[in-house]
């Protein structure tokens, strides 16, 4: 993929560190190469729609309220849009806008480009200076490459962060010798039953790359109708390399293909000279080397042809350039014997790669990463999920996961003064929240919490957290601690209520400044639905018990998540909570929509399809509320959905719905 001997230009290099250290990993690159010699690399981004009209009608003077009104009118009508339809001056901003339309409109940084020269970078290319002093090359990435410049990649990874942090845990829970470096690279789980059983059962919640709602669908297809010693000898890792890299956007038909092949149906090479490229994969082209290696084996061309031609695929402008090696490609594989209509087939399947794909060592990287964390997960499960919510890791939020550690059995604890650290930390079977989930607590102050009680031992009241931390509390930082129930047990048994308004008498007694920004509120905390309106105040999400639990939902015929498998085939009514989406194309531009909703028995996925998208694309976004789904429930080799046919949002507004607090 790399080091093909006629390669002239030099290859990208990619570097992925924990999100929170990439900072200071740019710090470091600067200072010990020399800021004249570093620069990060450029994006050149380009009007969009709304960005178009927007700045186009604040140039001719449109208030901000009619320039909303306007882009809702375009966004609505879309392509059908007829501008003598419109008033006159907007038709002049219609008019405009066409023509800067997907035009330059500025630059930004690249997400992790960055470029070191021997010499002065002012020498080699025009630069300009970031709000953060860096010097920013005037390139995009085809320009930093057609100018002979190396760009190096320093990628922040949240899930680096995941593993690097649960490991620390593991370290201090369990009193380990060495360091978080040394264990991780001790770490050894390819051959470990419990972790393989997380992508056997497809239990990847929290799991680098392999968490999506696609993903984890694939794997359960994967391993559908194979025991688990049956899964364990078909090299389990090697399946999850190719999953990496097969689970992209447009390779439906490739992903079909392979899992028929996986699970017994006959198949054979498009020719015989692609057996070594493709036997692997079972005669699918899943890597982003197989492209050049076909052409090779196939078209005889040279390795230096070969690695353009893959580069040409994944690039946007590129109609001409690739007539150019399908006319190459056409005469090299007749030269070899082959038949018009196998050279039109595997040149197909090349132009599968059109948009996103992985080389096989990055593939086989990123799932060794997976295998860690799913380690992680599958021995030290509180560890894990701490790690994932203290480094707001993965696909889902943050509620998301603390309902997985619900599921594994773990107990959540809200933060408090003498146990939480500033994130989040797990052991044995109890996560306790640290102070950076509490909404708007500042983290400083919440740094200077824990540094007052590793010094001087723990709070032993409310009136000694107040006397010790006297010059650094302000009255809304310190309501913020008393709505999180950080006080429990320091102050009057623990009731939120009478700890608020001890603290507020107290605060003011204190001789300081003190301003109320509008009225004070108070809850009575006496039930458990109290409490939860209290954590959503607090967190944003309830931690008590789940959001479904807040709304009196009495509807007949309801089921559960847990139980879709019963009704593949038929009708059903489920209620969920929205936890996440996707939206894709079909082949014909249609929009369609994926929707992962939870209930307490667990995760359930719902798909839109067209039609039904148009008909709900109103209601079709997160509210706070329940939702109640109903559809045909739909099996694919293990996989199940819900095939929607009607959706609405129990908003509490309702006969049946009281008691709403949200």
């Amino acid at each position: 993929r790399f080091l093909n001997p006629k390669r002239s230009d030099p290859p990208d290099i990619d570097l992925d560190f924990a999100w929170d250290e990439r900072d200071g990993i740019l710090r470091y690159v600067f200072e010990k190469y020399g800021k004249e010699k570093v620069a990060l690399v450029a994006n050149h981004n380009t009007f969009g729609l709304r960005a178009a009209l927007r700045s186009v009608a604040r140039v001719l003077g449109l208030p901000e309220g009619e320039i909303s009104e306007l882009i809702k009118e375009v966004e609505f009508f879309g392509h059908e849009i007829n501008p003598s339809s419109f008033p006159l001056r907007w038709q002049r901003v219609l008019s405009v806008a066409r023509r800067i339309y997907k035009h330059f409109y500025h630059l930004s940084t690249h997400c992790g480009g960055v470029v070191i020269t021997p010499d002065s970078i002012r020498n080699h290319c025009p630069i300009e200076i970031s709000p953060k002093g860096y010097q920013v090359l005037q390139w995009e990435k085809d320009g930093v490459e057609e100018g002979g410049l190396v760009k190096i990649d320093l990628l922040g990874n949240r899930s680096l962060g995941v593993v690097r942090d649960g490991i620390k845990m593991v370290i201090e829970n369990y009193s380990l010798n060495g360091s978080v470096d040394s264990i991780y690279a001790s770490l050894n789980p390819l051959n470990d039953r419990e972790t393989l059983k997380i992508f056997y059962k497809a239990d990847t919640m929290g799991v680098f790359y392999f968490e999506s709602p696609a993903t984890r669908r694939l794997l359960t297809q994967v391993s559908h109708g194979i025991d688990f010693e049956e899964y364990i000898k078909r090299d389990p890792f090697g399946l999850n390399v190719v999953v990496t890299s097969i689970i992209r956007p447009a390779s439906n038909k490739s992903i079909n293909t392979w899992l028929e092949r996986l699970h017994g149906k006959p198949w054979g090479y498009p020719h015989p000279l692609l057996r070594p490229v493709l036997e692997e994969t079972l005669g699918v082209m899943v890597f982003q080397e197989q492209l050049s290696q076909a052409a090779i084996y196939l078209a005889g061309f040279d390795s230096s042809e070969a690695d353009e031609l893959r580069k040409v695929v994944s690039k946007k402008h590129k109609e001409k350039r690739l007539k150019d090696f399908y006319i190459r490609f056409v005469e090299g594989a007749r030269k070899k014997g082959v038949g018009k209509g196998v050279i039109e087939e595997v040149w197909k399947m090349m132009m599968g790669f059109d948009g996103y794909s992985f080389c096989k060592p990055h593939s086989a990287s990123y799932t060794l990463l997976a295998y860690k964390s799913a380690y992680l997960k599958a021995h030290y499960p509180s560890e894990f999920m701490a790690a994932v919510i203290a480094n707001r890791g993965g696909y889902y939020t943050t509620f998301a996961y603390i309902s997985e550690a619900k599921r594994l059995g773990i107990y959540i604890l809200s933060p408090h003064i003498n146990e939480s650290h500033v994130t989040t930390k797990g052991k044995g079977k109890i996560i306790r929240l640290g102070f950076s989930e509490i909404k708007n607590l500042n983290r400083d102050f919440a740094e200077l919490i824990v540094s007052e009680r590793e010094k001087r031992g723990p709070f032993r009241s409310l009136d000694d957290f107040l006397r010790r931390l006297k010059q650094h509390i302000t009255w809304e930082q310190l309501r913020l601690l008393v709505r999180a129930n950080c006080f429990l047990g320091l102050a009057n048994n623990g009731s939120i209520r009478d700890t608020m308004w001890e603290a507020l008498l107290k605060f003011r007694a204190n001789d300081k400044f003190f301003e109320s920004k509008g009225n004070i509120h108070f809850f009575p905390d006496q039930t458990l639905l109290e409490k939860a309106k209290i954590e959503i105040q607090a967190f944003g999400y309830p931690i008590s018990l789940h959001p479904l639990e807040l709304f009196n939902i009495k509807l007949p015929g309801l089921i559960k998540s847990n139980e879709l498998h019963k009704y593949v085939g038929k009708e059903i009514s489920i209620v969920g909570w929205w936890i996440s989406h996707k939206f894709i194309h079909t082949i014909h531009r249609e929009e369609m929509l994926f929707i992962t909703f939870e209930d307490q028995s667990g995760l359930f996925e719902v798909v839109v399809f067209p039609d039904t998208y148009r008909r709900f694309s109103r209601i079709l976004d997160y509210a706070p509320y329940p939702y109640l789904i109903k559809g045909k429930v739909d099996e694919d080799r293990g996989a199940i959905c819900v095939e929607l046919r009607h959706i609405g949002i129990l908003d509490g507004k309702g006969p049946l719905y009281k008691n709403n607090p949200v």
